[in-house]
């Protein structure tokens, strides 16, 4: 009625669906809340990239053998707290290219943090990226943050995500 009487057409359209999934930007946010990046990516129509500039961290896990790059979190919608299997652009300095690796998003309860942070480490990656911007893309979700006992625990437990994250990452190169 508003806009006839405004003098404009409205022309309703249906919700787009893919494979039952109806789009919309709600049904994106509960699938990433919700640890389904591939779900999210679909409705996308491309992965779901968090990007930031690398800052430096406490370099923990580089001293656990797992260097990573580091970009801290805003309080906008994050996905679920976590680790992922991702694909890592790096867009600026001397190291542009892609990588695939591990991410982890959450607050590192192991050593009782409580600030959002994505870490990231890079497969076969040797390079400084202090102040290099990144753009990570989240491939699949690996498994909920969590809390080890103790740093041998959490070293096992990377190990063991870093190998079901190249094994992810190299079934998707190849569909």
């Amino acid at each position: 009625i508003w806009a006839r009487r405004l003098g404009f057409g409205v022309t309703v359209v249906p919700l787009l669906s893919i494979d039952g999934l109806e789009i919309s930007s709600t049904a994106i946010r509960r699938a990433l809340s919700e640890g389904r990046p591939e779900d999210a990516a679909r409705m996308l129509g491309h992965r779901h990239r968090i990007e930031g500039r690398v800052m430096r961290g406490d370099r923990r896990g580089r001293e656990l053998g797992f260097p990573t790059a580091n970009i801290s979190l805003d309080d906008l919608h994050l996905p679920r707290f976590g680790v992922y299997a991702v694909e890592v652009e790096i867009l600026d300095g001397p190291h542009r290219g892609r990588h695939g690796g591990a991410a982890s998003i959450g607050t590192r309860p192991t050593f009782g943090e409580n600030r959002p942070n994505l870490e990231v480490h890079i497969f076969d990656f040797a390079g400084d990226l202090y102040g290099a911007e990144i753009s990570v893309a989240l491939v699949a979700f690996l498994r909920p943050e969590l809390a080890f006992p103790d740093a041998e625990s959490l070293v096992r437990q990377m190990h063991e995500d870093c190998a079901r994250a190249r094994a992810l990452l190299a079934a998707h190169a190849g569909a």
